[in-house]
């Protein structure tokens, strides 16, 4: 009999032993678990962080040249774009656009004087603006009654825009 105890306690202590064993090992796989969240958490922080920084200076790249161009036209005393011009401007706003929207969309917007809307950069290029905005109003098409463009009187079009800011006419060539 006193072996039978001494198998049975045996026993005994070698289960409180794996399940001891057991739980410490479901406690550490925890606490693993959790690092690991963390530490994803951390690298998905730091790699927006990364695209930010690659993203201002993408957009930088696009800024940089528009701001060339506007010391160009003020040094010549040039006030129009040329259609390359024209072009190029509206290309670099597509792109400062998609930019500015990708960091919104990431949370990474800090807003001035770090990060600028299209439309306040362009403020501080007033040459490039005046230009870029009589451009693009000069070219709205203008609607004609059909009844009346066979002689009759013509009225102004008053869905288009005509604010005191929009351009009246195209602009002139200062060469």
């Amino acid at each position: 009999m006193d072996s039978f105890f001494s198998i049975g306690s045996i026993f005994l202590v070698v289960t409180i032993l794996i399940v001891i064993v057991a739980v410490q090992q479901f406690q550490q796989n925890a606490q693993y678990r959790e690092i690991q969240d963390r530490l994803r958490e951390i690298r998905h922080a730091e790699m927006l962080e990364q695209q930010s920084l690659a993203l201002r200076s993408e957009r930088s790249a696009v800024l940089d040249p528009i701001n060339v161009l506007e010391a160009s036209l003020q040094s010549k005393g040039l006030n129009s774009l040329t259609a390359d011009e024209l072009a190029f401007v509206d290309n670099a706003k597509r792109r400062v656009k998609v930019i500015n929207d990708t960091l919104i969309g990431n949370r990474q917007w800090m807003g001035a004087p770090f990060d600028l809307e299209w439309h306040e950069f362009l403020d501080r290029i007033p040459i490039i603006r005046k230009a870029y905005l009589a451009a693009n109003f000069s070219d709205a098409p203008v609607s004609v009654d059909p009844s009346v463009a066979a002689g009759g009187i013509t009225t102004p079009n008053l869905t288009s825009f005509s604010g005191p800011s929009a351009p009246m006419a195209p602009p002139t060539s200062g060469s």
